[in-house]
């Protein structure tokens, strides 16, 4: 008896094939996918149970073209499939019989004409990919799961660093997919790694992918693990830099901002601060003071650039005092700084920085987070003209006195700076004609008499327009 009519030789049997092909791929596929997902640790492994898993199909889709081929491919479809063509062709040759007849189909699938087997093939290869997409999606989308991120969390289940760190750069390699909980846990796993490159990594890959659950385990790694601390610092800085909000991640943050560990790395601790908007501004303060002592120009800008982002009128003294900075960079964030805390105060410390700028064409450096290699990067201070970040921040304090004042300044100026100058006094005349800036005027005229008193020079605001070209 041949295999073929083995399997297929009654109906019963086609029928139980059929029921047993199905039941085996369906039940092999779920139990697959939910070890891989859940617990796998060899990628060898998981390579073979997803092949194993797709020849199942394979054989389901055949059991079942076979068990419904008098239905679906045509009549009489069985007797030719279950014909043994070389027990035949024996028979033949033991009879004398005429061999010119006999197909030699070395045991090839048979169907019985031209029409049927393109008829067979089709359906073949339907229900094997029909299976295929069924079982995927019963699983929730496994094999996109697997492609990406499930090879990396393999690779990160395992017992050797080195394929946990290779696991890592993997799922730092593509960050384009929603943290799952099995992703969290290997994550987490990860951040209490002995191995210090595995755990940095982790640090960086929790941060790229904004997982606030993480972040009091960050805060652990900052106090417990010293070389650790800017890795971790800088990835809750990254969880701030996400549009959803971060609040284990700031409250975490908070709880550092004494820490000896923390303070060891003042320009994470400042980064950290900055983008979460912990409002630790006699914190920073110091920091800065550091930075000046030191005269250490990336601690400078780190710390006035976090300043500007908290958004308090505490900060304005700083802030104005920066303009005068030495480093183009750090009179940049506080401009940017400024532009946010929007203040009729900061008038005067942009107009004196704007005067003093010697060349129209300098530009603010762009400057970026310190994140590892191969994150996205966070732009902290973008490349702009310095003159027209100035001016964006001018517009903001809605000073009567920039009336004249920006009319006085616009000449040779960079043609976007000269077209936003223009721009804010057009805004700037609209609300003055409407007497919205009637407090502003009253309050500019009291600074001007008490600058007068004190042997300033001033005096109120004109309204002449500023030039379209």
């Amino acid at each position: 008896m041949s295999f073929k009519t083995a399997l297929f030789g009654s109906a019963g049997r086609r029928w139980g094939a059929l029921v047993l092909s199905n039941g085996a791929f369906y039940g092999a596929g779920y139990a697959f996918h939910r070890y891989i997902d859940e617990s796998a640790q060899s990628p060898g492994l998981t390579f073979v149970l997803v092949a194993v898993w797709m020849a199942l199909g394979v054989a389901a889709a055949l059991c079942t073209v076979v068990a419904l081929g008098e239905t679906l491919v045509q009549r009489g479809f069985t007797e030719k499939f279950l014909r043994d063509e070389m027990a035949e062709l024996d028979a033949r040759i033991e009879g004398g019989g005429d061999m010119v007849d006999v197909p030699d189909d070395d045991g090839e699938l048979v169907v019985p004409t031209k029409d049927g087997g393109i008829r067979f093939w089709l359906l073949f290869v339907m229900f094997a990919v029909v299976g295929l997409v069924v079982s995927n999606g019963a699983s929730g989308g496994f094999l996109q799961r697997y492609t990406h991120p499930g090879v990396a969390v393999v690779h990160m289940r395992s017992d050797d660093p080195a394929v946990r760190r290779t696991g890592l750069n993997m799922l730092a390699g593509r960050l384009d997919f929603d943290a799952s909980p099995a992703v969290q846990a290997v994550v987490t796993a990860a951040l209490k790694d002995p191995d210090e490159g595995v755990a940095a990594r982790a640090a960086f890959v929790a941060g790229t992918l904004g997982i606030d659950g993480l972040s009091p385990v960050l805060a652990d790694m900052v106090r417990t693990k010293p070389a650790l601390s800017f890795a971790g610092m800088i990835a809750m800085a990254q969880i701030g830099h996400k549009p959803r909000p971060a609040p284990q991640a700031r409250l975490a943050a908070a709880g550092l901002v004494d820490e000896p560990n923390a303070l060891a790395e003042p320009l994470a601790l400042t980064y950290m601060l900055g983008m979460l908007r912990v409002p630790a501004i006699e914190r920073l303060r110091d920091l800065h003071a550091q930075g000046v002592a030191k005269d250490d120009a990336d601690l400078r800008f780190a710390t006035i650039w976090a300043l500007g982002h908290i958004e308090d009128a505490q900060v304005l003294p700083v802030l104005a005092k920066a303009l005068e900075d030495e480093a183009l960079a750090v009179r940049c964030a506080a401009a940017m700084g400024l532009e946010k805390l929007v203040v009729f105060e900061s008038s005067e410390p942009l107009r004196k920085a704007f005067e003093a700028s010697k060349d129209p064409l300098a530009r603010c450096p762009e400057t970026l987070l310190p994140v590892q290699e191969d994150g996205p990067p966070i732009v902290l201070v973008p490349a702009r003209n310095y003159e027209l970040t100035l001016v964006r921040a001018l517009a903001t304090t809605d000073d009567p006195l920039l009336l004249r004042w920006l009319v006085e300044h616009q000449e040779g100026r960079e043609y976007r700076t000269h077209k936003l100058m223009k721009l804010a006094w057009e805004s700037l005349k609209k609300k003055d004609d409407s007497g919205q800036l009637r407090a502003l005027r009253q309050r500019r005229l009291q600074l001007e008499r008490l600058q007068a008193a004190q042997g300033g020079d001033g005096g109120p605001g004109g309204d002449r327009p500023v030039d379209g070209g």
